[in-house]
């Protein structure tokens, strides 16, 4: 079964006036911490509270664990407890020496609160000095275990179940315990509650963000969601489909310099299909480079590490994405541009992925036939999905308090396909009825080129969390987000970044490293790309079954009709 958090506020200052309270000091905030409910120290060296001073840094930092619940009926493992370790950094106050911000009178603190994502599986909590030195309330939070648990905390070992338990406080409830002390902390080292909360996180922070925004959308003003980790079952199981079809077609000889080349090749042969010959491909989808090229004494083929034609295989296979037994497209690819690990000796698959899925810690999926893929993804979806993917877009809670959610995903993700992102927004459109009624508060950008929340040959883009804030508490919508690329401190290139579908569109003359030579327009979302993106039914990814979306539609886009769980 799955277990659900009770929506319930935490103990601290619950019914009691704000306006009674004034500022007071970290000391004292330690104090009053040490009388709440649930709450005790991380260990014996960590007090509750510590204060720093002076710059840099300087901030008061409540670093504590949670727990208010445990054991079999709570689905944890017998005798386990909750512990989930949150850490609350805030600017300082007015007694504690914080210099006042403007004049509000509260010290250094601007009167917001910046919830902070984690990476990975999460195990430890993170640093809130880049929100406290901006004049943030910043949190952060272990999600629930420590890195020395990691991949196994989701297993109950002994009776091979999974522990429903740990995957709430990982995928939900830490996070809700995260942003309500981190608010609660704030009123009271203050005395006056913040006036926005907001979240910043990419990656497995983008996940725990759409997270909180379906769960609890109406406690935020504004969410920025980067490369989001939300389809998690799919996407750790699609990991596994460059190693594998490495393992099985080309006997694990498709090395990273080989994958390399075949992806410059690739880039440069699509280069120029966006306008601008940059080294970026603005579209991945639009690219059909045949690694075939690259074979080993062929016209053009690379002179060193050039492909065997198995590897070219292998690389045309993992170019293309996984597929079932039957051809079905089971989700999406790490594209051409994009640069993959190609091989793995982990055997619990990605983030832990396959032991998840047997509920078994000792599992290999390395002796498994390739024509296995489609069986372990669909069992990772029955079994696993229903308590770690975020799949959902009712978001009624952030569109009906108004609030913002500014998602973006870099074009060469090497981690998570940006094409699930594309997935996640198109849906979101369907539900609300077009863009028109999802833009005014939901916009999602792809950075052509870039890695996994940042990185790679694409421009960067800059301020996104200042933009999300703007478009709060302003009002102005990002139309377009400025990206660059900086060598020596320098800006040598710089390009719009455009909210989806629209891309950026050379002008046809001006300098093309410059963003002024560009502007935003057409629709990435052609009937083509449209059709590319149509996947097997969720949890029957052994079947022919496809998963109509909107004009995402098998029959539209002349795919074979349904045809039933094999």
């Amino acid at each position: 079964m799955q277990i659900k958090p009770a929506i319930v506020a935490t103990t601290v200052l619950l019914g009691v006036p704000a306006s009674v309270f004034a500022q007071m000091s970290c000391a004292a905030l330690g104090e009053f911490l040490a009388t709440q409910a649930n709450v005790s120290q991380v260990n014996a060296q960590t007090a509750l509270t510590t204060l720093t001073a002076t710059a840099p840094n300087a901030r008061c930092e409540a670093n504590f664990a949670y727990s208010s619940r445990g054991d079999v009926a709570a689905g944890y493992a017998p005798g386990q407890s909750q512990r989930i370790v949150l850490r609350v950094g805030l600017p300082l106050s007015g007694p504690d020496g914080g210099a006042p911000a403007g004049s509000s009178g509260l010290g250094a603190w601007n009167g917001k609160v910046q919830n902070l994502g984690g990476g990975g599986l999460a195990g430890s909590v993170g640093a809130v000095t880049a929100a406290t030195n901006a004049g943030y309330v910043g949190s952060s939070t272990d999600t629930g275990h420590t890195t020395a648990e990691n991949p196994n905390f989701a297993v109950v070992q002994e009776s091979h179940t999974l522990n429903y338990g740990k995957l709430d406080d990982f995928l939900i409830e830490s996070l809700r315990q995260q942003y309500r002390w981190a608010l609660d902390l704030a009123r009271t080292y203050y005395g006056t509650p913040a006036t926005r909360n907001y979240w910043n996180g990419c990656s497995t922070g983008g996940r725990q963000g759409l997270s909180l925004a379906l769960n609890h959308g109406a406690d935020f003003d504004g969410f920025l969601v980067g490369a989001p980790a939300n389809y998690n079952s799919r996407l750790q199981v699609t990991t596994l489909w460059p190693w594998w079809v490495n393992k099985d077609v080309a006997s694990n000889s498709v090395t990273p310099a080989k994958f390399a080349a075949a992806n410059a090749s690739a880039i440069a042969a699509c280069d120029a299909i966006d306008g601008v010959v940059d080294g970026v491909l603005a579209d991945p989808r639009a690219c059909t480079f045949d690694a075939r090229a690259n074979i080993c004494g062929s016209p053009g083929a690379p002179a060193t590490n050039c492909l065997t034609a198995n590897e070219a295989q292998a690389v045309n296979m993992m170019w293309d994405g996984p597929r079932n037994d039957q051809g079905t497209r089971i989700w999406y690819p790490f594209e051409r541009g994009a640069a993959p690990s190609v091989s793995s000796t982990a055997t619990c698959g990605n983030l832990g992925s396959q032991c998840w899925a047997h509920a078994d810690t000792t599992f290999d999926w390395h002796p498994l036939p390739l024509s296995q893929f489609d069986d372990e993804t669909q069992l990772a979806t029955r079994l696993v999905a229903p308590y770690s993917d975020i799949t959902s877009t009712a978001l009624d809670g952030v569109k009906d308090r108004g609030a913002k959610i500014l998602m973006y995903h870099g074009g060469a993700d090497p981690l998570i396909p940006h094409r699930q992102s594309i997935h996640y927004y198109n849906d979101t459109l369907d539900r609300y009825g077009g863009l028109d009624a999802v833009k005014p508060w939901f916009r999602f950008f792809v950075a052509p080129g870039m890695g996994h929340c940042s990185g790679g040959v694409g421009p960067q883009p800059q301020n996104l969390f200042e933009r999300m804030v703007e478009w709060v508490e302003t009002g102005n919508a990002p139309d377009s987000i400025l990206a660059t690329n900086v060598s020596n401190g320098v800006v040598t290139r710089s390009r719009p970044l455009c909210p989806w579908p629209q891309t950026a569109v050379y002008n046809g003359s001006g300098d093309p490293n410059d963003a002024a030579s560009f502007t935003c327009g057409g629709n990435a979302e052609t009937r083509t790309a449209s059709c590319l993106d149509i996947v097997a039914r969720y949890q029957n990814e052994t079947s022919t079954d496809l998963q109509p979306t909107g004009r995402r539609n098998p029959a539209t886009c002349n795919l074979s009709p349904p045809s039933g769980v094999r």
